[in-house]
């Protein structure tokens, strides 16, 4: 049996940074129904795959099925109102390490940068849609997807 790409990164990254749970202070995702193989990887644990000091998201998801394909998702949490300035240097950081983390030669990847927030800004929402603020995996700019705390994982990543 071919080992899947989730597997492979599964294996790259310490067991003891991998989270059975999405959350920061009072802010969480709900992960039932998320794309199976899946692995959700910690980067503040001090296992992560992370240089002390550096920049990191709170999670990387990393999950994939027949039907949806492999999706690769930094993930950072607030409680908090969304502040664009203070996720985006976060997310970016997530897709730097994923992207040293996934084999090269993988085609095709879903990339989804997620913001959970406990509330936003209308001027804050217009900040995360601007085009000059995606963020770039692999040749790609993206979008980053803006979700409420407490909500399930497998909505962020849906098409």
């Amino acid at each position: 049996m071919p080992v899947t790409v989730v597997e492979t990164v599964r294996r790259k990254t310490d067991p003891k940074c991998h989270a059975t749970t999405c959350r920061d202070g009072n802010c969480s995702l709900l992960l039932h129904g998320v794309p199976e193989p899946s692995v959700l990887i910690s980067l503040e644990h001090e296992a992560a795959p992370v240089a002390v000091g550096k920049p990191r998201s709170d999670y990387l998801f990393l999950g994939s099925d027949k039907n949806s394909g492999l999706w690769v998702a930094p993930i950072e949490l607030t409680e908090s109102k969304a502040d664009f300035s203070k996720f985006a240097p976060q997310l970016r950081a997530g897709a730097a390490i994923a992207d040293k983390l996934l084999p090269k030669n993988i085609p095709k990847v879903k990339f989804r940068p997620i913001a959970v927030h406990g509330g936003i800004h209308r001027n804050e929402v217009n900040k995360f849609r601007q085009s000059r603020n995606k963020i770039s995996f692999r040749e790609k700019s993206v979008s980053i997807e803006l979700t409420r705390c407490g909500s399930p994982l497998a909505n962020a990543l849906k098409d």
